[in-house]
């Protein structure tokens, strides 16, 4: 913030400590808490009533991050009937990209009549001002206050205006940290804190459209070609068995390995969407060498072929066997290895490897 706005000896002792505030909020940056904290700064500017917290992402309805003040019913009837008429969705949708907007001065064509005469009325608000902050590929947080008695004034909108570029370079800054920290891929706790140079991470929406890649995913792609696509397509289709918050899929091949992870509905960047990281391939030990490990020549090469992501089909494509063979054989080394689903299996043989 520094050569933006800075305390002097004409600073008001209110804008000092509002400063002070602003300057707290940035040493959470990265923390689930950041927009939370942001908006608390943004309260403290303006008299209101009520706040939220939406995130707008393609293809997905708004999503209520976090609120201040809400009635129950005010957030539920928001979430179960009326966010499909949001008008500040509308506005976001119609390409109309403005640091701040205010309901009582948006045009009449994005605010749709079961908001204003419905909801509105409902939860007896009178205005509504939303700082908005974008984030990647048509996505944004908008943090928003409510009036009950009034609407706001040209004075409160120009203060909101003043103060977004603030607000966004942190949300900026946020946002590129928490990029940075998704690139990483996950690690066990056997493994050192020493993590390669070369990461990149890919993040997808929940329809696996491509939102943000960094670099280093991009060279990836390059240097790898078609191997490095067909890898990608693979992991994708174990996309409806994982959990945000649990253990990710994971794909070797020779080269580089792949790590999918859900991410979860609160997430402002992705809500309910996927992200992809990428690290350089590990010299790891032949299957055959792993301790404890007691499996045929046959068991061993379909689990090489697990390990790279393939299906039912191209295995049995592979080693020129039946389908139910090699479903038979699975269920073998299911009961060997003391596990009853293939991403159980792969975590064991992760473990394993990890010994």
């Amino acid at each position: 913030m520094t050569g933006i706005i800075k305390p002097d000896s004409h600073t008001p002792p209110f804008m000092e400590q509002w400063l002070a505030e602003l300057g707290h909020v940035a040493g959470h940056i990265g923390s689930a808490d950041f927009h939370a904290r942001l908006l608390s700064v943004f309260s403290r500017l303006i008299p209101h009533q009520s706040s939220w917290i939406i995130a707008y992402a393609p293809g997905v309805l708004p999503h209520v991050l976090h609120t201040e003040d809400v009635e129950s019913t005010a957030f539920s009837d928001y979430r179960n009937h009326f966010r499909t008429f949001d008008p500040f969705w509308h506005l976001w949708r119609s390409q109309a990209r403005q640091p701040v907007a205010s309901l009582c001065t948006l045009d009449k064509a994005v605010k749709p009549y079961e908001y204003t005469s419905i909801f509105q009325k409902n939860c007896g608000f009178s205005d509504e001002l939303a700082i908005i902050l974008p984030i990647l590929s048509n996505t944004c947080i908008m943090l928003f206050l409510q009036q009950t008695d009034r609407p706001f004034t040209q004075k409160e909108f120009n203060r909101a205006r003043l103060v977004q570029p603030l607000f966004y370079g942190l949300h900026q800054s946020h946002i590129n940290q928490t990029l940075q920290a998704w690139s990483r891929p996950p690690q066990t706790e056997t493994q050192t804190s020493h993590r390669p140079e070369s990461e990149g991470a890919l993040v997808l929406d929940r329809h696996r459209n491509h939102l943000h890649s960094n670099p280093t995913w991009c060279a990836a792609e390059t240097r790898h070609g078609a191997p490095f696509r067909r890898a990608v397509h693979r992991l994708l289709r174990s996309t409806d068995g994982l959990i945000p918050g649990h253990t990710p899929a994971i794909l070797e091949e020779n080269g580089f390995t792949l790590n999918l992870t859900a991410l979860p509905e609160d997430c402002p960047l992705a809500p309910g969407g996927y992200l992809l990281s990428l690290a350089p391939a590990t010299t790891q030990a032949p299957l055959s060498a792993l301790p404890g490990l007691h499996v045929t020549r046959r068991e061993q090469d379909l689990l090489e072929l697990l390990l790279q992501g393939r299906n039912t089909g191209e295995i049995a494509q592979t080693l020129g066997i039946s389908k139910g063979t090699v479903k038979n054989h699975r269920q073998r080394l299911y009961r060997k290895m003391g596990v009853t689903t293939e991403r159980g299996l792969l975590s064991r043989l992760q473990a394993l490897r990890q010994q």
